[in-house]
C-alpha cells in the first residue's frame, strides 16, 4: 500500500500563484480591451455595436475592473511568495 501525503501548503501555494497570475492578466486583458474599444482599433465599435455617447462609460468600468483585478492578483502573488 503506497500512502501519498499532500502537502496543503504547497498546494495552497501553487493555487495562490496560478490564481494570482490569471486575475492579473484577466485585468491587463480588460484595461487593453476598454482602451482598443475607445480607440475604435480593428473596428469593435462597429462590431460590437456601442453607441459613441456610452464610450466613456465602458472605458470607465473596463478601467476600474482591470486595476481591481491586477491589484488583486498582484496581492496574491506577493502572498504566495511571502507565506512560508
Amino acid at each position: 500500500m503506497i500512502c501519498v501525503r499532500i502537502s496543503t501548503k504547497g498546494a495552497r501555494k501553487t493555487l495562490s500563484t496560478l490564481l494570482g497570475t490569471s486575475q492579473s492578466t484577466l485585468g491587463v486583458l480588460a484595461v487593453i480591451f476598454g482602451y482598443f474599444l475607445y480607440r475604435n482599433l480593428f473596428g469593435l465599435q462597429k462590431s460590437f455595436e456601442v453607441p459613441a455617447e456610452f464610450l466613456p462609460f465602458y472605458m470607465l468600468i473596463l478601467t476600474v475592473f482591470g486595476v481591481f483585478s491586477i491589484i488583486s492578483g498582484l496581492f496574491l502573488l506577493t502572498e504566495s511568495a511571502v507565506s512560508p
